[in-house]
């Protein structure tokens, strides 16, 4: 472990002063990925039985808070039980209110979803150029050396001089390939969670909403054959 953390350093010293940003890089890239990997893990959950579990609460007809909501649906407080509980909470308020509520929500948690994957493009698109700007100052230090001794340089000196230069290539390619990857399988989360939001978002809206209209449906037609009754009355 020693010897190849000792290998490690000396590699970084060869291959010149921009191995020192592509390391940084590689520390900060690092600690996003981690803090990324525990926050989507801690987003796991089961839509369909959070949804069941908040239908069934609400058609209690009892008043309920976020109390209740935790209790109820078991839930690690993920995006789509937090936009669910926004939208039970605002049931009561009209239709375009509830729409405003979970959209707004909505794109604060995805903004959260988002949260310091910019970072991981930066240095994905950044890596390689440090690593091949790195590559192009050790090969113009390497033909300095050439034009210094007018051609009369020993071929194993110049081609030390290249592999250096190299490193830094390697290193910035080293560091963007695992990037990448792991960028991509971020954004596939923000996406597929995001889909959720919406998706339940519009169960919600639509659940509450025509049982609205069932209420009122049936309180229109309580109304309306009352005046009926009165009428049949009056002529009998």
């Amino acid at each position: 472990m020693i010897d190849t953390l000792m290998s490690g350093i000396e590699l970084m010293g060869k291959g010149g002063v921009m191995m020192y940003p592509i390391f940084l890089a590689s520390v900060i890239a690092f600690a996003i990925i981690i803090e990324r990997l525990v926050f989507f893990k801690k987003c796991k959950e089961n839509p369909d039985d959070i949804f069941a579990a908040i239908k069934d609460l609400v058609g209690n007809g009892k008043q309920i808070d976020a109390t209740d909501i935790h209790k109820s649906t078991q839930s690690t407080e993920g995006p789509v039980s937090r936009i669910l509980e926004v939208g039970v909470q605002a049931r009561k308020e009209p239709r375009w209110k509830l729409e405003e509520k979970l959209t707004v929500h909505g794109q604060e948690e995805i903004r959260e979803l988002r949260k310091n994957l910019r970072g991981l493009e930066v240095i994905a698109t950044i890596s390689p150029l440090m690593g091949l700007l790195g590559t192009v100052v050790g090969m113009v230090k390497a033909f300095n050396k050439v034009a210094q001794y007018k051609g009369q340089v020993d071929p194993s000196l110049l081609a030390g001089g290249i592999w250096e230069a190299l490193l830094t290539t390697a290193a910035g390619l080293a560091l963007a390939i695992p990037v990448v990857i792991m960028l991509n399988y971020f954004e596939r989360k923000v996406d597929a969670i995001s889909f959720l939001l919406g998706k339940y978002g519009q169960y919600l809206i639509h659940h509450f909403y025509e049982e609205n209209d069932s209420s009122s449906n049936g309180h229109e037609s309580l109304t309306k054959s009352e005046p009926q009754t009165e009428l049949t009355g009056q002529t009998l």
